[in-house]
């Protein structure tokens, strides 16, 4: 028995997964839409498509007039699954497509169509398709206009806008605009700028892109295109396609005239270069056109916008608020008790500037704790500023027990509709606070006999009685310690301050120093050129015996070895007092070490005597000029 219970309970569980999967991944939201353009030109051929995402039957064609239809309905469909991570996702498309060519003038008027899309009954409202008189039929952009299903979308041209930058003189291939939705408005009320792309041209990108300065406004961009997606336009007579770049919320924060400084931006446009004088139907097939890109500097103009001053009787109460809002006030508990935390909550809802507005101005009762206001942000921006909701929360801890009156608060705002300041109320509400945890550390204060809770340990009982001071030891300064230890290191002080000032002269005085290390580097090149002359190495020895006596004659008198020529060393040692023989037999040395460098045949043989004669050449200069 037991087993066959579970058996159906497993039948039954694996029932419900299944057709909980499967009935997931296709009980898609059906919908049946129209896609068509919002603007065409004069004797232009355009397509339109019923699109449904599920099985279609019995579609029930619409009527179209303004246009004569070339082709269609032609049925295509579309199907594909995906597993991602185990999950299955179907998609099923079917479209019914139609080719129309505009009349010369006029609206193409393409009323309802309807079918059962996987047994419900769908149908699209009836659209209208603006016939652009003269204008060509040639867009640079694929672009989309209508695509909605029980829903039509609205045509979008310049009358959407309060205000548009100019459009360039002559018929621009390329122009950017800022549209502006109005351009008379009071101080704080919101405006919405919309930057957009105009183009009959293949743009095949951007570059060196300069955003309008918002200088007197405060700005926040409430859509940024990461794809760029063209759609239809009509501009005076002509049709091109556009896409926004940005759209911003403007709240002024001056009046006055501002001034929007222009935007920028470079485009790459694809023009066609040459055509082929002979074209063929394989020309025409394969558009066997030379493109190629050519750069296009566009911008937009000044705009500008003036700023009236909010009416000046603002209610004491006026938070800075310009729009249209409500109200409402609410405590975050019911059940209210002493020392016990709880907060008053005030919701500011509806559309302006709510990012910008101020707390109301609240009044609690005395023996309310009050709190710093914290602020929540519930709100989006849209066409007419921020839409949503602003709370701000009042914390407060109640520190007696008893029944306590909030007074109404009042808040005010400038009503945009009705031009003038509106005043809303919320309250007064009442709080009845029960008695809650008492502290030990409490008291009753004297006064008003309410007990007084000691809060955390920043309150400490006064001390009575007389006091007692004990001695705890002489303080340093007082005693002859103190002076002689100052003294001791005032000292040490003194002599370091005069060792490493010497140690800093001597070190400074470069030639001194090589003075006082000639001998010491004379005699280690002496001792290399003894090891030469043990190895019997001619050249090297009599090399080295040459820098040894250069090496000490320029460190000891201070001589450039650019300027250690024959007159200099001998005038040298005279103003040094050396004798003529010694001078003689320095040069001799010198002269005979060059000679053996250049010519060394039978050198060899006068190597210990010429080692001899450096050695005592150099000790009897050495002597000579200490």
């Amino acid at each position: 028995m037991l087993r066959r219970s579970f058996r159906i309970l497993f039948t039954v569980v694996a029932a419900v997964f299944f057709v909980t999967v499967f009935s997931g991944n296709n009980a898609m939201a059906q919908s049946f839409v129209l896609n068509a353009p919002r603007v065409v030109g004069q004797n232009e051929q355009f397509t339109i498509a019923f699109s449904s995402n599920g099985d279609v039957d019995n579609f029930n064609a619409p009527s179209i007039s303004g246009a004569s239809v070339l082709a269609g309905p032609s049925k295509s469909s579309y199907s594909s699954m995906q597993i991602i991570n185990g999950r299955r996702t179907d998609s099923h498309e079917v479209t019914y497509t139609y080719v129309l060519q505009a009349n010369s003038s006029g609206t193409v008027r393409i009323s309802a169509a309807s079918a059962n899309v996987s047994g419900r009954s769908m149908s699209t409202r009836p659209v209208s398709i603006s016939i652009v008189a003269g204008a060509s039929s040639q867009s640079g952009q694929q672009s989309s206009g209508y695509s909605g299903g029980n829903s039509s979308s609205r045509q979008q041209s310049n009358d959407d806008y309060g205000y548009s930058t100019p459009v360039p003189s002559g018929k621009a291939d390329v122009f950017m605009r800022l549209n502006l939705n109005k351009t008379k408005v009071v101080k704080g009320e919101p405006i919405i700028a919309t930057l957009k792309i105009y183009t009959r041209s293949n743009i095949t990108g951007f570059e060196d892109i300069k955003f309008p300065v918002f200088n007197g406004f405060w700005s926040q961009e409430i859509e940024t295109p990461q794809n760029i997606n063209f759609t239809r336009e009509r501009v005076g007579n002509q049709i091109y396609s556009s896409a926004v770049l940005r759209k911003y919320m403007l709240l002024p924060q001056q009046t006055g005239k501002l001034t929007i400084n222009p935007a920028e931006l470079v485009c790459q446009v694809q023009v066609v270069s040459s055509q082929r004088k002979s074209r063929s139907l394989f020309d025409d097939f394969f558009d066997n056109d030379a493109y190629s890109l050519v750069k296009k500097k566009v911008t937009t103009g000044r705009a500008t916008v003036y700023v009236s001053p909010l009416p000046g009787n603002a209610p004491a109460s006026f938070g800075g608020g310009v729009g249209n809002f409500s109200m409402s006030a609410r405590l975050t508990r019911q059940d209210i008790k002493s020392n016990e935390a709880a907060s008053l909550v005030i919701d500011i809802s509806g559309n302006g500037n709510l990012n910008l507005i101020s707390a109301p101005s609240v009044t609690l009762p005395s023996d309310f704790e009050k709190y710093d206001v914290k602020t929540t942000n519930n709100f989006t921006n849209g066409a007419s500023g921020a839409s949503g909701k602003k709370t701000f929360e009042f914390p407060f801890i109640p520190r007696s027990e008893g029944k306590y009156t909030i007074p109404a608060i009042e808040y005010s705002y400038y009503d945009i509709s009705q031009r003038r300041y509106v005043t809303m109320h919320a309250g007064p509400i009442e709080v009845n606070v029960t008695k809650g945890s008492a502290n030990n550390n409490s008291y009753v204060a004297a006064s008003d006999q309410q007990q007084v809770s000691n809060i955390g340990e920043d309150i400490r009982y006064i001390a009575g009685g007389a006091p007692h001071f004990a001695k705890r030891g002489s303080f340093l300064v007082n005693g002859w310690l103190f002076y002689l230890i100052l003294v001791l290191i005032l000292a040490a002080f003194w002599g370091l301050y005069k060792y490493f000032k010497n140690r800093v002269a001597l070190n400074g005085d470069i030639l001194r120093s090589k003075n006082k290390r000639a001998n010491k580097v004379a005699k280690s090149r002496l001792k290399l050129a003894q090891v030469y002359l043990g190895q019997n190495k001619v050249q090297e020895f009599y090399e080295e015996l040459h820098k040894a006596l250069l090496g000490y004659i320029s460190d000891k008198l201070s001589i450039q070895f650019a300027d250690m020529q024959r007159d200099t060393i001998e005038s040298t040692l005279k103003e040094k007092n050396v004798g003529d023989d010694e001078i003689a037999g320095f040069m001799k040395l010198l002269d005979d070490c060059e000679m053996v460098r250049y010519s060394p045949e039978g050198a060899a043989g006068a190597m210990d005597a010429q080692y001899d004669n450096g050695v005592k050449i150099i000790s009897d200069l050495e002597n000579k000029l200490k």
